[in-house]
C-alpha cells in the first residue's frame, strides 16, 4: 500500500456549534468525490462537535494545498456553524470579535449562575472588552440591580421575553457597555411547568437602539442545560458581531 508509506501526515480540526452529528453527516452526504484522499471525521465535545480533516502525502506543500481546498469546501458547507479551529475556544473567538469591533461586553446571568462570565474570563486579556456582569438569580436582584419592572416579573415571570429584554437593557446601562447579554431559564431537574418545561431558556441581547430576544429548549442534566445556555449566549454575540443570523429557537 503506497499511500500508507507516504511520509507527511497532517490533520486539521474545525469546531462546530449548533449542529449535531446527524446534521453534520447529512450535510456531508455526496462529498466523497470532492474531498480526494482527505479523510473526514467528526466527534462530539459537548456542546461542540469537532470535524477533522486528515491527509497523508509526499510533501508538506501538496498536503497543505489539498487540505486548504477541502477545508474551504467544508467551511462553505457548514457556514456560521463553524466558530473556530484547532485551539480556538468559543469565548476566545467572541473576545476577538469584540476587540475587532471595539465593543465592550456586559452580562446578566440567572440560570447559568456566572458560567458565561467564567468562560469569558478564561481568556487572558478579557479585561480589554469585558466590563463585568450581574448574577441576578433572584427576582429581587433583577428588580433592584437591573431595573426589571416588578409588574413585568409578576405578569410574565422571570423566564420570559419581556423580562429578559429588561435584564439585557438593565445590565447594559449598569455596566455602561456597548453590548449586553442576559439569560434566564429553568435548568431543572424541577421547576418546570407545562408552559415552561425544564430546559426552557430565554436569551436577550441589547445594543444601543435595539434589544433582541429568543427562546430555546435545551435537553439534558442541569449542568448540560447551563452549559448549552452559556454557549448559546456567546454564540449570539459572535453571530451578531459577524452579521450572521442567530440559531433558530423554540
Amino acid at each position: 500500500d503506497v499511500y500508507s508509506t507516504l511520509p507527511v501526515i497532517r490533520q486539521r480540526v474545525l469546531k462546530v456549534f449548533g449542529l449535531n452529528e446527524p446534521g453534520i453527516a447529512e450535510l456531508f452526504r455526496g462529498l466523497k468525490g470532492e474531498i480526494g484522499d482527505v479523510v473526514l471525521g467528526f466527534y462530539p465535545r459537548f456542546p461542540e462537535n469537532h470535524v477533522t480533516l486528515s491527509l497523508r502525502g509526499a510533501d508538506e506543500d501538496s498536503v497543505s494545498a489539498e487540505l486548504d481546498r477541502v477545508e474551504k469546501n467544508i467551511r462553505a458547507l457548514l457556514g456560521a456553524h463553524v466558530f473556530g479551529s484547532e485551539n480556538d475556544t468559543m469565548a476566545g473567538v467572541v473576545g476577538e470579535a469584540l476587540l475587532e469591533k471595539g465593543f465592550t461586553l456586559g452580562l446578566a446571568e440567572s440560570c447559568t449562575g456566572g458560567l458565561i462570565g467564567h468562560l469569558v474570563t478564561e481568556t487572558a486579556g478579557s479585561s480589554r472588552y469585558y466590563r463585568g456582569g450581574v448574577m441576578a438569580y433572584s427576582d429581587e436582584v433583577k428588580a433592584t440591580l437591573l431595573g426589571v419592572s416588578r409588574t413585568t416579573l409578576e405578569r410574565d415571570g422571570a423566564v420570559s421575553e419581556a423580562t429578559i429584554k429588561e435584564m439585557a437593557q438593565g445590565v447594559r446601562r449598569l455596566r455602561d457597555v456597548d453590548l449586553a447579554v442576559a439569560v434566564a431559564g429553568i435548568a431543572g431537574p424541577g421547576g418546570g411547568t407545562e408552559a415552561k418545561p425544564v430546559g426552557t431558556v430565554h436569551l436577550g441581547l441589547s445594543v444601543a437602539g435595539e434589544t433582541l430576544a429568543g427562546r430555546y429548549r435545551f435537553w439534558g442534566t442541569r449542568e448540560q442545560v447551563k452549559r448549552q445556555t452559556a454557549y448559546m449566549a456567546l454564540d449570539w454575540v459572535r453571530r451578531y458581531l459577524h452579521g450572521d443570523p442567530f440559531l433558530p429557537g423554540s
